[in-house]
């Protein structure tokens, strides 16, 4: 029998980087991770066949006995009316993925089955009912999360690698933390369930040989177990010296690395070269209230400052929305991202996801606008779907259209990029990046040739500018370079993405925010920007200032 594993087209978000396209060559930022895996996990005699439809056009005409799509809820439509287009040739749908497996009523009477939990032991399953005849509509993964350690090495050998910007592995499931708007530990748990180290080499390894360069560990927290983390950091610092650093790694973590000097000098010497940290808000207030207390704990801008110092840049996650947050907090988190220096933040208003704590809470008090998750955009966008406490929903994406628009100006990206770079200092000895090949040469050329030659003054004058300011700004090296053009070439994303969904980034005054009149709403003066410390008012910026 033969089953067709489908990826449903993603609309444009902040993570699509689609302006990267035609410098790059690609056609979508990350690979399907689950599809991979439940490719691997597939067993003989089934054949199987990948259609991800961010990259490839779908085969509705396939010959396959089942059809199984995995979907986001942003996904949702779009996986509605492929099920449909499939139903009308008289095919078996299933289902499964994140969306269904938080919030399966979702899709319950859309297609043929439903598979809800990790994959790892109920998609065998029912692939023997499906082969049998005797297939449920609903299967359902038990209460015992499985052990990662039996998950096999993603198939990424049936997909065309070469069509996106980065693959992506997994190294753990769950996180130790409860931040009231996830959905993580609803899925995972929040016990950090870890693969061997051996394995996740073998998984690197892997995606080496189908042509990667660039690998996301999609793990909710990357240092969630720490001896574990350790031991890994040395292994593929092994593998990438032993292999000539043929892949540069970025992960997600807890601001808490930066309080271990041994695990960053790790993450350099591995070849990792960005961080993506949920800061979520520079409100001590507005920490406390989410659960996210590691965050308050210490001197965020320090922190900052000695992760870039190891060339290591940071992504950060940003919050608006939250009960604690008045009309200030859009200026707030403006000054706070500039001073931090981080040039590229997934900043989104707040949304109450399925059977997460916030949304119970919301639901208790009645502030619940709708239960409509598949229109949300997720990070990087202005959804909101319930009454905020401080201002009214329009005041919300008035700010937040005001707050997105500044941090993609041209010159107040210009002064993130130029703030992180400057930091970066020799701490390690430097190796090889695997970026600087003839791909990332033509890369260049490109790059070169769209902020150069050309008639557009502003976006020339920012390209030579920020150069020139990196340049003179701090100590030479091959990283703090490498950065600068890939930071500078993803800005056309960010700028593009923005400037459809929001408006053109100029359009925007840093100095003129809205409500500039609210004056002092929580007992902080607007123009507060001393350094953080737990002791003080609970509405004072986190971590602004000097160090």
């Amino acid at each position: 029998m033969k089953v067709y594993l489908v990826n449903p087209r993603f609309e444009a978000t902040i993570w699509s980087f689609e302006g990267l396209q035609s410098l790059t060559g690609t056609r979508f930022s990350t690979t399907p991770l689950g599809l991979v895996t439940v490719a691997a996990l597939t067993p003989e005699p089934w054949e199987v066949a990948i259609a991800d439809e961010n990259v490839e056009e779908i085969d509705f005409e396939t010959n396959a006995d089942l059809i199984a799509l995995s979907a986001f809820n942003v996904q949702y439509h779009r996986a509605l009316e492929i099920i449909a287009e499939f139903k009308k040739r008289g095919k078996k749908v299933a289902i499964g993925g994140p969306y269904n497996s938080l919030f399966p009523e979702a899709f319950e009477g859309k297609c043929d089955h439903r598979i809800v939990g990790e994959a790892e032991e109920i998609w065998p399953e029912f692939l023997r009912d499906f082969e049998q005849g005797k297939a449920r509509e609903l299967y359902t993964a038990r209460m015992e999360k499985i052990d990662v350690r039996k998950s096999p090495i993603p198939r990424y050998d049936l997909i065309r690698g070469e069509r996106y910007n980065m693959f992506s592995l997994q190294t753990s499931r769950g996180c130790p933390y409860n931040c009231e708007f996830c959905d993580i530990i609803i899925m995972d748990g929040r016990v950090p369930r870890t693969k061997t180290v051996e394995q996740v080499i073998a998984e690197v390894d892997h995606c080496v040989k189908q042509g990667a360069h660039y690998i996301v560990f999609g793990d909710a927290n990357f240092i969630g177990n720490l001896p574990f983390a350790r031991q890994l950091l040395k292994g593929l610092a092994e593998y990438s010296e032993k292999n000539d650093y043929p892949i540069e790694f970025s992960c997600e973590l807890t601001i808490n690395v930066a309080h271990h000097p041994d695990l960053l000098e790790l993450f350099q010497a591995a070849n990792f070269y960005s961080l993506f940290i949920g800061i979520e808000s520079p409100r001590k207030a507005s920490l406390i209230e989410s659960g996210k207390m590691q965050n308050t704990r210490e001197n965020i801008l320090e922190d900052i400052r000695r992760i870039h110092s190891y060339h290591i840049s940071v992504v950060a996650g940003m919050i608006i929305g939250f009960d604690s947050d008045d009309k200030r907090i859009f200026k707030e988190h403006y000054d706070f991202l500039q001073e931090l220096g981080i040039p590229f933040t997934t900043c989104g208003t707040l949304m109450a996801l399925p059977n997460t704590p916030l949304l119970k809470r919301l639901e208790k008090e009645g502030r619940l606008l709708s239960l409509e998750w598949t229109e949300t955009k997720g990070h990087g966008s202005s959804d909101c779907n319930f009454v905020p406490k401080n201002m009214t929903p329009e005041e919300l994406h008035q700010g937040y259209n005001w707050l997105i628009r500044c941090l993609y100006r041209y010159d107040s990206y210009a002064d993130r990029l130029v703030t992180a770079l400057n930091r970066f200092r020799n701490l390690n000895k430097e190796h090889k990046r695997a970026s600087l090949d003839f791909k990332f040469s033509y890369l260049l050329l490109k790059l070169l040739g769209y902020y150069l030659l050309t008639f557009d003054l502003e976006r020339m004058r920012f390209f030579a500018g920020t150069f020139w300011r990196v340049a003179t700004g701090g100590p030479f090296s091959v990283s703090k370079w490498l950065e600068f053009f890939r930071w500078i070439a993803t800005h056309r994303a960010f700028r593009q993405y923005v400037t459809q969904t929001q408006g053109v980034p100029e359009g925007q005054d840093p100095k003129n925010p809205p409500f500039a009149d609210v004056g002092m709403l929580s007992g902080v003066p607007a123009s507060s920007d001393k350094s953080f410390d737990p002791k003080e008012p609970e509405g004072k910026p986190v971590g602004a200032g000097s160090l």
